[in-house]
């Protein structure tokens, strides 16, 4: 919908999420204790948050005190996992995650995103800007546009065969992932397909 209304950086925000989720699809079906890697994080990061609040007197003073008691629990709490498990918690590095279960996903779709669907770059910048033929910028661009309208769409289509496939080996059915597989060769043969990466047999 963001990219049938010219929102092509908004859409590929969006995609560079949805890549982050296949990811994640992938990991619970390779390992199924990928699981508590994930609960493990969030508490990881419920500390963290807590910890930033608590530790400085400028965010701290705007909170109640049943709020700032709350935060403390989860201090405690977490802490408290710790000493249990006699080792520190620790959040998921999908970078990591994704080399090792699908690393043809993240050096080629993931990177390409990240280009100008996650952080603030110069291809970033460009979409807001038009400039002469000398690269001087002219003006701002102030409604949507299509300028890489294709190439998400592409990715969007690719991103959603890819997230199929390891559905497809948890179900134990070799038709449907013989299926992608198709789907992903007719798929680039289409004038403007994103860069063809086939999934790998989940």
């Amino acid at each position: 919908m963001l990219a049938e209304r010219g929102l092509v950086g908004d859409a590929r925000t969006v995609l560079r999420s949805g890549v982050e989720g296949t990811i994640a699809i992938y990991a619970l079906h390779s390992d199924a204790a990928f699981v508590d890697r994930l609960i493990e994080a969030h508490h990881y990061n419920q500390r963290k948050a807590a910890r930033v609040l608590l530790d400085d007197p400028a965010y701290l003073a705007a909170y109640r005190a049943e709020d700032v008691a709350a935060m403390k629990a989860v201090l405690a709490s977490v802490d408290a996992m710790e000493k249990a498990k006699g080792a520190k918690l620790r959040d998921v590095n999908w970078a990591d995650v994704a080399l090792k279960c699908c690393p043809d996903l993240y050096q080629l779709m993931c990177r390409s995103l990240l280009s100008d669907g996650t952080h603030t770059t110069l291809n970033t910048l460009d979409r807001y800007v038009l400039a002469d033929t000398k690269g001087q910028i002219t003006s701002f661009k102030s409604a949507p546009g299509p300028e890489g309208l294709v190439e998400t769409l592409s990715a969007a289509c690719l991103l959603f065969l890819w997230a199929a496939d390891p559905f497809a080996g948890s179900a134990g059915r070799p038709d449907i992932t013989a299926r992608i597989k198709q789907e992903v060769q007719r798929f680039a043969t289409l004038p403007g397909a994103f860069p063809n990466m086939p999934p790998k047999a989940a």
